[in-house]
């Protein structure tokens, strides 16, 4: 797919009836505090509620405090493996446990309440006999290493993604975590995740890193995939980011170019899978508000690329950093144009351009389809 006979040259598997029956959202979609609550309900609290990567506790006894749920809740890896617990005490509502760390057990720094790595109470000072007042302990499925708390089964829901061994966690290790917080609607953030039409005008640097004229969609029935080729000239001019990182991957590599330039994936309806050379990220967005999202990234490595190669790592958080930076611009600029038709009451939609924006298209289908607002075809 680097190599000018490896063209893929825009590529699609969307089915043509979408085009037909699909439309883009109206502008009260992005704004209605009514509707956001409906989304809440029927495309997030229905879906496969991703918590974390299992690589986050690698080992008996490290914890990981999930920051995006107010430090309510924590990772914890047990004997068995990893439980989502509260990490909230049951006696008098502390706050157990502090970022990232490695227990035996988890001990209450205001009464000296001690839970096991299950969540157990195992003892309770000074009380004649130990509360029945364990943690509260969600059930996690796992594909690939991610976790989920359900209630959809993501082993079900991607059961035909063909990408799964692009996907493969063996060997990385997790690096950190990066909470932006974002001043416009999940769904515009998603837009622009799943559209291409933007790349060239947009992002300077990453569209002389992949090949815009290169690309493959493809879709199933809760998920979609980009593959993005390498430019032809890829070790020729780009941003300096951007040329910081290639030059690190060449130089590792021996000069040897990647298979992509990159592949981003999604899991409806929020969880984002991507690829880069010698990296693995995984984001989720959290709808806070009609014009609020939280977007939670985190990085993964090989481990022989974090431990030896940290120019690699600091040359790709800064490449993604530039990029979603432009991203973010771009996003804010579409809300604000939304957010002036809606005050001032009107409406409007653009044409979608296939197959640029084929992944949009399948975006606004499945919501409408969610949402019991799609038409048969």
């Amino acid at each position: 797919m680097n190599a000018p006979e490896n063209r893929i040259s825009r590529r699609s598997n969307l089915d043509p009836r979408l085009l037909e029956r699909t439309q883009p959202l109206p502008i009260h979609w992005y704004f209605d505090r009514a509707w956001f609550e409906r989304e809440l309900l029927l495309l997030f609290d229905r879906g496969p509620n991703y918590v974390g990567h299992e690589r986050m506790v690698p080992e008996v006894g490290e914890y990981k405090v999930l920051p995006w749920t107010e430090n309510g809740k924590v990772l914890v890896r047990g004997a068995e493996g990893v439980n989502l617990l509260s990490n909230v005490c049951r006696h008098r509502q502390a706050q157990l446990l502090d970022a990232r760390g490695n227990v035996q057990n988890i001990v209450c720094p205001a009464h000296r309440w001690t839970y096991d790595l299950n969540g157990k109470l195992l003892g309770a000072p000074d009380f004649d006999v130990t509360p029945q007042c364990d943690l509260p302990r969600t059930p996690l499925t796992r594909w690939q290493g991610l976790l989920f708390a359900g209630p959809r089964d993501p082993n079900a829901d991607l059961k035909d993604f063909p990408l799964t061994a692009d996907y493969d966690f063996s060997g990385y290790v997790f690096d950190r975590i990066q909470v932006d917080e974002c001043p416009f609607n999940w769904k515009t953030f998603l837009e622009i995740f799943l559209e291409l039409y933007h790349v060239e005008a947009v992002h300077p640097g990453l569209q002389r890193w992949v090949d815009s004229g290169n690309y493959e969609w493809g879709f199933g029935d809760r998920w979609s995939y980009q593959i993005m080729g390498i430019k032809d000239e890829f070790r020729s001019q780009t941003s300096p980011r951007y040329a910081q990182y290639r030059d690190a991957i060449l130089a590792y590599s021996g000069g040897k170019l990647p298979k992509y330039g990159t592949v981003w994936s999604i899991l409806y309806p929020n969880v984002m899978i991507e690829w880069y050379p010698y990296s693995l990220v995984v984001s989720t967005l959290i709808p806070r508000s009609p014009d609020r999202t939280t977007n939670v990234v985190e990085f993964y490595y090989p481990e022989e690329i974090k431990a030896f190669e940290p120019q690699i790592v600091a040359a790709h958080q800064a490449a993604y950093a530039e990029s979603a930076a432009e991203d973010a611009d771009v996003c804010t600029r579409l809300h604000n144009g939304r957010r002036a038709l809606w005050v001032a009451g009107e409406d409007d939609v653009g044409p979608y351009h296939t197959p640029h924006e084929d992944g949009m298209i399948h975006l606004h289908d499945w919501i409408r389809r969610e949402m019991g607002q799609r038409r048969t075809a």
